[in-house]
């Protein structure tokens, strides 16, 4: 994996360089505080690592609003006090005692209740699993509220998976009739997610990113470009 240290006047970033049969370059922040640059296939890594360096001051601003915004980023490491967003909506994490370990989450704040409350390894468990949880169910509802869509095609419900991904929303596979959904997609707000979810389910119908492909998205989600603004914007920075 080729990669570029970064630094930045409050610290610095690894970049992740990814190749790929695209025309442009695209750099992202990540809110795990991780980055990346996707370029074409052929481009000198010394060119790589001269964009990345010249866009360090805008990697600091990026870097700098995660840094502030969320302590609870890749979910990995929970602490009490720290926050997550949680379908758009940035929520304070609290763990407390209980004699039955669960998690509650409302308007402000997520809790997770554990016997033992300094057992970090146990909360990331629990919280974890109760993320997936609540991911699927919000993604499996928002499928089940598309599909009339794609019924009219002939098109079963697909198979859906929970997955982490780093530079990924969602993917599918036509053949298997099954869709991935990354499970960092939950910090989105739920627009942001649908239209992810109607990208996927599109792919059912058309394998690539053709004109057939994004007048069917447009018909069925008229503003989906600015949706996906709202995505790029508020849970991953990129240019």
């Amino acid at each position: 994996m080729e990669s570029i240290m970064v630094k930045l006047p409050s610290g610095q970033i690894n970049v992740e360089i990814i190749r790929k049969n695209i025309k442009n370059v695209h750099l992202k922040v990540f809110r795990d505080l991780s980055a990346s640059l996707s370029v074409p296939t052929n481009t000198p890594f010394i060119w790589a690592e001269e964009f990345a360096r010249s866009k360090s001051m805008w990697l600091d601003k990026q870097f700098t609003k995660y840094s502030r915004s969320s302590g609870y980023n890749n979910l990995a490491s929970l602490k009490s006090g720290s926050s997550t967003q949680l379908l758009g909506k940035d929520l304070r994490i609290y763990i407390k005692y209980d004699i039955n370990e669960r998690v509650i989450a409302d308007e402000k704040s997520v809790t997770v209740f554990l016997r033992d409350p300094k057992n970090e390894t146990r909360a990331n468990n629990i919280f974890e699993k109760w993320w997936r949880k609540t991911a699927f169910n919000v993604y499996d509802k928002i499928v089940d509220q598309m599909m009339p869509i794609f019924v009219r095609h002939k098109i079963n419900k697909p198979f859906i998976i929970i997955k982490k991904m780093k530079t990924l929303w969602g993917s599918c596979n036509k053949q298997l009739g099954k869709i991935t959904l990354n499970e960092y997609l939950l910090k989105a707000d739920i627009r942001c997610i649908e239209y992810v979810v109607l990208h996927e389910l599109t792919h059912l119908l058309h394998n690539s990113h053709n004109k057939d492909f994004y007048d069917f998205l447009t018909i069925y989600m008229p503003d989906w470009k600015e949706r996906k603004k709202q995505l790029d914007t508020e849970v991953v920075q990129g240019l």
